[in-house]
């Protein structure tokens, strides 16, 4: 996996990828969240979905123009703002919600991090799990990473996607 970060400088920097508008990388921009933030609302209703967790909130650059109406909470390695709460996924069980948001994040950890990513959101409690996924990286991940999904979109032609997972 090509974009596997271990040091924390880069996530304090930020990628140049979505620079002026976020520096939390190109996944994080307006035009790059646009069918996102039109099929957030639609699995929150569907799943009667009252409150949720960002874990890898960023900056907040697109989520506050999602449509919905929820109990949102955003977490993030380096808060860059004052409402996003310091939170590590790796060393730290987050509280119990309806749905954890966990977006671009997995796919810069090692595997054995992802693990123990995986370990603390399904400890918290939480009834579903968001998260991106790269089919190109499949091939190298071990299977117990490997999740099912009840719902899925799309996000390039590269295989990208968002997945929804019962947890």
């Amino acid at each position: 996996m090509s974009d596997i970060i271990t040091e924390v400088d880069k996530y304090i920097t930020g990628w140049t990828g979505g620079l002026p508008e976020t520096p939390c990388g190109f996944g994080s921009k307006m035009k790059a969240t646009q069918a996102q933030r039109e099929w957030m609302p639609m699995i929150v209703e569907k799943y009667e979905i009252s409150t949720v967790s960002d874990i890898g909130a960023g900056d907040l650059n697109w989520i506050n123009s999602v449509d919905w109406d929820v109990d949102y909470t955003p977490y993030d390695l380096v808060p860059r703002l004052p409402e996003v709460i310091e939170f590590d996924v790796v060393k730290q069980i987050p509280e119990g919600c309806d749905l954890i948001l966990c977006l671009w994040v997995l796919n810069h950890l090692p595997f054995e991090h992802c693990q123990a990513a995986i370990r603390n959101i399904k400890a918290s409690g939480s009834e579903y799990l968001m998260m991106t996924d790269r089919l190109r990286y499949r091939e190298d991940q071990p299977p117990e990473i490997e999740m099912k999904y009840i719902e899925k979109m799309s996000l390039n032609d590269l295989g990208d996607s968002i997945m929804l997972i019962k947890l």
